[in-house]
Parts: C-alpha cells; sequence; structure tokens
C-alpha cells in the first residue's frame, strides 16, 4: 500500500498546471482571497477543513478551507493563506506544496487561489470567533468510493457537473469542494488508485442549498 509523502505530493503538484478560471456569469469574481489546504500525514494525507461560524459576514455555515483576503503585510497569496491559517486554527508549522487552480464564487466576487501545505500533526488551536467545527479527511478514504456525488449546473453558456462531498455531518459543496476534487485528481496515481467518476442523483441543487441554510442557523 502506498503511503504518499509531502514531497511525492509536491512533486505531482509541480507536474500539474493549475488555471485561473473564469469570472462567473453576472460576477466579477475579482476580490482574491489566499486559502491554504491543509494536510495533515498519519502517515497518509489528512485534509483538515472548517465549518465556517454561523456569525460571520461572508459564507457563514458553509466548508471552507482557512484562508480570506490579503493584508498590507502579507508578501503575496501564499502568506495569505499561511497567515489565516495560523489565525483559524492555530497552524504554525506550514510548507506550501504547491497551488491549484483559482476558481470563482458563485455567490459573491470573491475568488479562491487554495495553496496546498504539509503542517504538522499537533492538535490545533481554534479561533471559535471563525471556526464552528474541524473535520479530517483522509484523501483515501475519498478515493476508494465508488464515486463521488455531483450535481449538474448550467449558468449561461457554461455547464458541467459540480462535486458535493458528504463528510461527518456538513456538505462541501461549491468552489471548495472543487478544489478539494481537483486534489484528488492530482494524488489519486500516488495511491496507486483510479479517480471515482462523478455521479449525479443524490443530491440535487434544492437539498444542497437546503442543507447548507441548515449549516448557516
Amino acid at each position: 500500500m502506498n503511503h504518499p509523502t509531502p514531497k511525492d505530493i509536491e512533486a505531482a503538484l509541480a507536474a500539474h498546471e493549475p488555471l485561473v478560471m473564469p469570472a462567473l456569469p453576472g460576477r466579477r469574481n475579482h476580490l482574491e482571497t489566499g486559502v491554504l489546504v491543509p494536510l495533515q500525514f498519519r502517515p497518509e494525507p489528512v485534509c483538515i477543513v472548517t465549518l465556517r461560524s454561523p456569525a460571520l459576514k461572508h459564507h457563514a455555515g458553509e466548508v471552507c478551507f482557512p484562508g480570506g483576503r490579503p493584508e498590507p503585510d502579507d508578501a503575496d497569496l501564499a502568506q495569505t493563506a499561511l497567515r489565516e491559517a495560523r489565525e483559524e486554527l492555530g497552524i504554525e508549522r506550514a510548507r506550501v506544496l504547491g497551488s491549484l487552480s483559482s476558481i470563482p464564487l458563485l455567490t459573491s466576487d470573491f475568488r479562491l487561489f487554495p495553496f496546498v501545505a504539509a503542517v504538522d500533526d499537533r492538535e490545533l488551536v481554534v479561533n471559535q470567533r471563525e471556526v464552528e467545527q474541524v473535520l479530517h479527511v483522509p484523501l483515501r478514504d475519498v478515493l476508494e468510493q465508488s464515486h463521488i456525488d455531483a450535481v449538474a449546473w448550467s449558468i449561461g453558456e457554461m455547464s458541467g457537473l459540480s462535486p458535493v462531498f458528504q463528510l461527518d455531518g456538513p456538505l462541501m459543496y461549491g468552489a471548495t469542494a472543487h478544489s478539494f476534487y481537483e486534489l484528488l485528481v492530482v494524488t489519486a496515481p500516488l495511491f496507486d488508485l483510479e479517480l471515482p467518476a462523478l455521479q449525479t442523483g443524490r443530491f440535487d441543487w434544492q437539498e444542497v442549498l437546503t442543507r447548507a441554510d441548515r449549516q448557516s442557523s
């Protein structure tokens, strides 16, 4: 059984060409946010995601990676992502392994610039003003599923399938789910596994949005 290491994932990300997705119809998606995709190795990679506090102004109650808007002292968006992860989860030791595609958000003018990082396995210090819950998602567990749930979407002339991940309680959907799916695309060969196919039928957008409303209340 293969156990991908930080060096393995760093090399896979270096060979992967991230994209800057165009703004969505009716959106500018000009507000850049740096987000960290933290991986702990136990010894296999486990991805950390958070359920945002329902009291937050933007994207309350959504499953997200730690991140936010840049501040004047941030050298670049990678530094923004590292700072936000430190503020939200107390992550002090992190090494950026590479980046994923920049993805626009449908529900606001923000866009994600995700940076995958190896972080140590020490206990997190959660900022409860911003984070309602921390979730740990083993990559192998997702890759060994028979399929990945998805919902069909169509905006103007654009259409496709959007992945949805049922976590331990909340749903991960939208831009965060697309970034996580891209991470699976990059890492699946490292596990000697095939990427599970996207499959519609379990969820529709009404179900996803209803669950999202519950998460934010």
